[in-house]
């Protein structure tokens, strides 16, 4: 999905230096290294985390090339978590390429998740802004207890909304808010609002969060880029599954599936809960997170540019996964 073409052409040119920022940051002495991490940059993405950042940074009057140090470092922390994901959930793939892990074992993927991760405090340093190190570092620490907390969780058929929404906000949104908020503390955009962006980041991660959930069950393995059911597999049970067991007929044989953690049904699993209204219940809160990020918006100028933007942004992201799961849905209704 290419969000930053036509119409937003500035947005696209500074995300390309970005682009180039982050190749120059993983050059390496060791040719391994510095091999991975461009396979990691070439694997692509959708460059949300940056994007957020660079918009943040237009509402201030101090936004200069160091602003793009910023969104690369913050663009390589998310690129180190997905490593260290990998080698914790044990995948074989993502975004339709062999995980470092599968390819060379989780000591190599380890060594360069560390690599990339200290060349964003590289960047953020070479930025002057030991601020943002701080705060870098304090997400990291909400990622880290987000992720251990889904792993602590995994066949955990019982999870609490609340519990889930806690974990999916240390180990995803807590970043959109740190993205938003460091672009337009770095430009000096006023205090106001640094807050409404952390806000709106806030909000807009939770919402991402549960739609990419949802997607595990309607999306193709060619479009994720992932098997579909993945999550299942690797025991971890996310709201549509969640909402799934609370169906009186659905949910005992679905409870059974799940019994069986070394071969689960995940195909069978994943048409079980389709036949329940969990992915679509899932849907719904994740529009209400969207709500949520839009009136964060009103604290920002209305007829700026990168207020159009970010209030386009959720529409654009929610449009293609409402399509694939009322194609799921319709297609496996009748099993």
């Amino acid at each position: 999905m290419n969000l930053w073409g036509n119409g937003h052409s500035s947005l696209s040119q500074q995300l390309a230096s970005v682009e180039r920022r982050i190749a120059e940051a993983v050059q390496s002495r060791e040719p391994v290294l510095a091999d991975l991490a461009v396979d990691l940059l070439e694997a692509g993405g959708k460059r949300l985390r940056p994007a957020l950042v660079l918009l943040g940074a237009s509402y201030g009057s101090d936004n200069d090339e160091t602003t793009m140090d910023v969104a690369a470092a913050i663009e390589l922390l998310h690129m180190a978590t997905l490593v260290h994901d990998d080698i914790i959930d044990g995948a074989s793939s993502r975004r339709g390429r062999l995980t470092i892990n599968a390819v060379h074992g989780p000591e190599v993927a380890v060594f360069t998740g560390d690599f990339v991760l200290t060349k964003a405090l590289l960047l953020l340093a070479r930025a002057r802004e030991r601020e943002r190190m701080v705060e870098l570092a304090q997400a990291m620490v909400r990622i880290c207890e987000g992720e251990v907390g889904q792993f602590v969780d995994r066949y955990t058929l019982d999870t609490s909304l609340r519990r889930y929404l806690r974990k999916i906000r240390g180990k995803t949104a807590i970043l959109f808010a740190l993205s938003a908020a460091a672009g337009a503390r770095h430009s000096r955009a006023p205090e106001p609002y640094v807050k409404a962006l952390a806000r709106y980041g806030l909000h807009f991660g939770m919402a991402f969060q549960i739609l990419d959930d949802v997607l595990d069950y309607v999306s193709d393995q060619k479009k994720a880029g992932k098997p579909v059911g993945h999550d299942v597999v690797s025991g971890v049970y996310t709201l549509p599954l969640l909402y799934a067991l609370d169906d009186q007929t659905v949910g005992p044989p679905l409870r059974s599936l799940l019994a069986d953690r070394v071969r689960p049904n995940s195909q069978r699993i994943v048409d079980l809960v389709l036949c329940t209204d969990g992915p679509a219940r899932a849907e719904r809160l994740a529009r209400s997170y969207m709500r949520k990020a839009g009136l964060a918006l009103s604290d920002l100028p209305t007829e700026h540019e990168s207020t159009l933007l970010l209030r386009e942004l959720p529409g654009q992201l929610l449009s293609p996964i409402l399509a694939q799961l009322d194609q799921a849905t319709r297609a496996r209704r009748e099993i």
